[in-house]
């Protein structure tokens, strides 16, 4: 995905990247949270652990919002962002991040009687919101 050019090469759909190259790929800035891709404050991709977000390959797929620092005003960036967007999915932990495609916010909840079910106790228990991600189909 990164080359020694001036211009990187795009992800390739089922492909598995490290994550220090595909932020450079995008440009995104070296800041947390991680689970958003950002430059400039905007939100420019998303990297979902699984072991955080194990809905993250679902259809449609959900990006589980923490309360920890910043990650409740990026998920309300995250929500509010339009157009495309790459995804990535981190299987393992330590592992490499898959790229999924590109996909488009579909809505959010912050509805605490739609957010309960999905804590997971003792590992996800503080979800601020839920942000839907709908997969685009391949660009020709």
């Amino acid at each position: 995905m990164c080359s020694d050019s001036a211009s990187p090469t795009p992800p390739v759909e089922g492909q598995d990247y490290e994550f220090d190259a595909l932020r450079r790929a995008h440009g995104g800035d070296p800041k947390p949270p991680n689970f958003v891709l950002h430059r400039d404050g905007k939100v420019i991709g998303v990297c979902l652990g699984l072991a955080w977000h194990p809905r993250a390959e679902a259809t449609p797929g959900e990006v589980w919002v923490g309360r920890k620092g910043d990650q409740a005003k990026w998920g309300v960036k995250l929500a509010e962002t339009k157009g495309p967007l790459p995804v990535y999915v981190r299987r393992h932990a330590g592992g490499r991040w898959h790229y999924l495609g590109l996909h488009e916010v579909t809505g959010q909840t912050t509805d605490p009687a739609q957010i309960r079910p999905r804590l997971q106790p003792p590992k996800i228990v503080a979800v601020a919101q839920v942000v839907f991600l709908r997969k685009l189909p391949p660009q020709a």
